[in-house]
């Protein structure tokens, strides 16, 4: 077949085409038309909503990395909500204020009571939710079992259904041996840890006391020094003198013997055993200049006073001369 004679075959095609589609496109056309650009604002939305998206993400899991406080971890949950930062945010917030609420519980009732009953709400959101990962399910479950095993008052059935269910829901968990620890007897033992007498006596106990800060002194610090007031008072008889030492020392503990006087050589000054502490040095005598003689008294001037001389040295011995050995006489012959 040439290639004129295809040529003039789809342009046969074309033309059958056009011309039925004449009536289409004058009944239809326009909506036509509206539908296609609706389409293609709904694809530019969607492409543009997926790159904010994208960027949001990107800065919320920033922001989650960079939090160090519970403050910190719900700030990221109120700012992200709807997300999985703000999941993963919220499971963080509600473990850190569990862990506040049991150490604040020995020092601070009122505030532990506070942070666990806020962490306990924030890991049931996360139970409630339909959207929640299973990781952090997992995470959730096991935190409520703890919350819910410290603010005990002595009755554990709940924290240990709790345990139970995260080991039938979760058999791979990393938190199943710290549950079966609680709920299952040891080695040993015939009764699990949650279900003794004595752990829950301990329990029923704790929830009774209300400690406060400022309940325990520290060692060192507060306690009063022998003879002092405590706590800062004022003592009653004044500041306590110490008694004087008896005149021979303390008993057992005699007086040092006297050191040995120095030797004393030729020519030389005795030595100073102990130099003055408080005298001052002498000063030079100053020389009085002679009175002036009166114009009517014919008196003489007063003479000068004579300066003190100074201390002459000891003169140094002279060493002993040796005697002279006189010559032997002479032998005669």
């Amino acid at each position: 077949m040439k290639s004129e004679h295809r040529h003039d075959l789809q342009t046969n095609d074309l033309s059958k085409l056009i011309v039925h589609a004449e009536p289409f496109l004058e009944k239809y056309g326009i909506k036509t038309l509206v539908a296609a650009g609706i389409l293609f604002v709904v694809v530019i939305g969607y492409l543009t909503w997926s790159s904010n998206q994208e960027k949001r993400d990107a800065e919320g899991w920033t922001r989650l990395a960079a939090s160090n406080s519970t403050e910190d971890f719900e700030n990221v949950v109120d700012e992200f909500p709807g997300t999985q930062v703000a999941d993963w945010a919220l499971i963080h917030a509600a473990e850190s204020q569990l862990q506040s609420g049991i150490r604040n519980s020995f020092s601070d009732r009122s505030a532990g009571d506070r942070d666990l009953k806020d962490a306990k709400e924030n890991f049931q959101k996360l139970l409630d939710s339909s959207s929640t990962l299973p990781k952090i399910r997992e995470r959730a479950l096991f935190g409520m079992a703890r919350t819910e095993e410290s603010t005990s008052d002595g009755d554990l059935k709940n924290s240990i259904d709790l345990y139970k269910k995260l080991i039938k829901e979760y058999p791979t968990s990393i938190f199943r041996k710290l549950a079966e620890q609680r709920v299952k007897p040891v080695e040993g033992e015939k009764v699990a840890v949650l279900d003794q007498e004595g752990t829950k006596n301990f329990y029923k106990w704790f929830h009774a006391q209300t400690p406060k800060p400022g309940d325990r002194q520290r060692p060192g610090f507060n306690l009063p020094m022998p003879g002092g007031a405590p706590s800062g008072a004022k003592p009653s008889g004044g500041v306590p003198v110490l008694p004087e030492l008896p005149a021979g020392g303390l008993p057992g503990f005699p007086d040092p013997p006297a050191l040995p006087a120095l030797p004393t050589l030729p020519g030389l000054p005795e030595p100073v055993t102990s130099p003055p502490s408080d005298e001052k040095k002498p000063t030079a005598p100053s020389k009085e200049s002679p009175a002036k003689p009166e114009s009517k008294s014919g008196k003489k001037p007063a003479a000068p006073a004579k300066t003190a001389k100074k201390p002459e040295a000891p003169a140094k011995k002279a060493p002993a001369e040796k005697p002279k050995s006189e010559p032997a006489p002479e032998k005669k012959p």
